[in-house]
Formats: C-alpha cells, sequence, structure tokens
C-alpha cells in the first residue's frame, strides 16, 4: 500500500446501503485507501459479496445485516463491528429505500402516499440519526471522526415527482448541519455530498429511456455521474484532505443545477436530435 493510498489506514468505516451503486462503490474505495470497512445492507447477501470483493482485493471488511430504521439494530452492529474491526471513525450514511416498488409510489403532494412518506422518514431521517447517534461516541473517545450523509440535488431544489425522497434529503441537510454544530467541538465532522444523476441499478429500474434521454439532454458533461463519481467526494469528506469542512455539503452532480433550463434551450434539446 503507497502513501497515496494509505490515507485511511488505522480508521474504521461503516457504510450503510453498501450493497450496490453509491454505497458498495465506497466501501470499496475507503478500503482501498487502508479503512477496514463495516459493509451494511438490509440485504445481507449483497452486503456479503461487497465484503468478499474487499477482502480478495486486500483489504479488510465484514458484512453485517442492517435495518438503519432500528436502534436495536445499529446498537448491534456497531457494538459489533467494534469487536471485530475497531471503533467506528467514519460513517458514510447512504441508504435509501430507492427501488422502483417504492419510487413509483412516491408522486406529488396530493397523491402522496402516507406508507411511502413514513418508509422514507425511517431510513432516511431517522436512519441516519440513528447511525449518528451510535458511532458519534466512539468518535469523541478517538479524538474525532468524520461523517458523510448522501443527500440529494433533489433536496435543494423543487421537482415534480418524488415529494417524499425530496423532503426528506433537504431535512437531512440540516441534520449535517445539526450533528456539525453539535460535536464540532470534539472534531467530529459532518458533512453531506449532493449526488445529481447518478447511474445505478436504481436509475434504470425507475426512469423511462424517454426520461433518461431527456435527463442526459440537461447535464452538460454529457454523462450521468458514475456511483465511483460519488465515492471519491465521499473519500475527500472523510479524510484529512478536508480536516477544514463541516457542516457543509458538495454537490456532485455534474453542473446540473448550475443553470436554469428555460435560459439554455440548446441544453435542453433531447441529445438525440
Amino acid at each position: 500500500m503507497t502513501d497515496a493510498t494509505a490515507q485511511l489506514a488505522g480508521q474504521v468505516a461503516l457504510v450503510t446501503g453498501a450493497g450496490s451503486g453509491i454505497g458498495a462503490a465506497t466501501a470499496r474505495l475507503l478500503a482501498q485507501h487502508g479503512a477496514a470497512v463495516a459493509v451494511t445492507d438490509l440485504d445481507g447477501d449483497s452486503a456479503g459479496k461487497v465484503a468478499d470483493e474487499i477482502r480478495g482485493a486486500g483489504g479488510s471488511a465484514s458484512p453485517y445485516v442492517l435495518d438503519v430504521a432500528g436502534e436495536d439494530a445499529w446498537r448491534d452492529v456497531v457494538a459489533r463491528t467494534g469487536a471485530e474491526l475497531g471503533p467506528v471513525t467514519i460513517l458514510h450514511g447512504n441508504a435509501a429505500p430507492t427501488g422502483g416498488a417504492v419510487m413509483s409510489r412516491d408522486l406529488d403532494v396530493l397523491t402522496a402516499d402516507v406508507e411511502i412518506w413514513d418508509l422514507m422518514a425511517s431510513v432516511v431521517l431517522r436512519g441516519n440519526m440513528l447511525g449518528c447517534k451510535y458511532t458519534v461516541p466512539a468518535m469523541v473517545e478517538a479524538g474525532g471522526g468524520s461523517i458523510v450523509l448522501t443527500t440529494s440535488i433533489k433536496g435543494r431544489a423543487g421537482s415534480g415527482l418524488r415529494a417524499a425522497y425530496s423532503a426528506m434529503k433537504g431535512g437531512l441537510e440540516q441534520l449535517v448541519k445539526v450533528v456539525a454544530t453539535e460535536y464540532g467541538r470534539f472534531n467530529v465532522r459532518c458533512n453531506g455530498v449532493a449526488p445529481g444523476i447518478i447511474a445505478t441499478p436504481g436509475l434504470r429500474e425507475t426512469v423511462s429511456d424517454e426520461w433518461a434521454e431527456q435527463l442526459l439532454a440537461a447535464q452538460l458533461l454529457g454523462r450521468f455521474g458514475r456511483p465511483e463519481d460519488i465515492a471519491a467526494a465521499v473519500l475527500f469528506l472523510a479524510s484529512d484532505a478536508s480536516s477544514f469542512m463541516t457542516g457543509q455539503t458538495l454537490v456532485v452532480d455534474g453542473g446540473m443545477t448550475t443553470f436554469v433550463p428555460v435560459m439554455s434551450p440548446e441544453l435542453t434539446v433531447p441529445a438525440s436530435s
């Protein structure tokens, strides 16, 4: 391991929603840079596969089943991680219910499915609050730590769909600021990363080809993001490279929220035209 890939040596990272997509990419990258990684997911098989990949590449990882909405589940996983890998010093809160079965029911406020609203609140807001509740004490004892929560550009601007997802991600940005304010004096940093349109299995499952074409036309860099793009931002926020950053949300959206579409018609013509 070179100096460049050992920047997280001695750190223990817990990643939620790490069985696929952004969470899996982040777990792999943090391990590549020296962290021992607790790979957690509601799907134990997926978590196990990612942990196996990390170990196969020479890294350190243990998989755990974690329902982030459950307080007892958090208490158990953090205790097990501490016993097997060491006290958690990095938390990447990434889990969110983004599958088609959920997103297809997350529409506008007037047709809001209260069950989906409550599910989104329990995973995105309650889940990340609990993650902070059960990892911050070890960070304080260790003399510091870094929390990185996955927010979204949907939490920063209005859209015609995904009312619950957007509202909860907006609330998550406020949680970032609250935790940063409360625990900065203990050298515990909390930041957010707000992805734009990322090419994950969830995107392919929930976005039609026609809609994907329209979304692609609004990408200043001419492509959707990759999970690895977000993982790189998490690595930065988790490491000492960002040691004077806290309470911030880093937008990684390929410039999508930089411009006003109606003022830039040449950017909103479908890419294939």
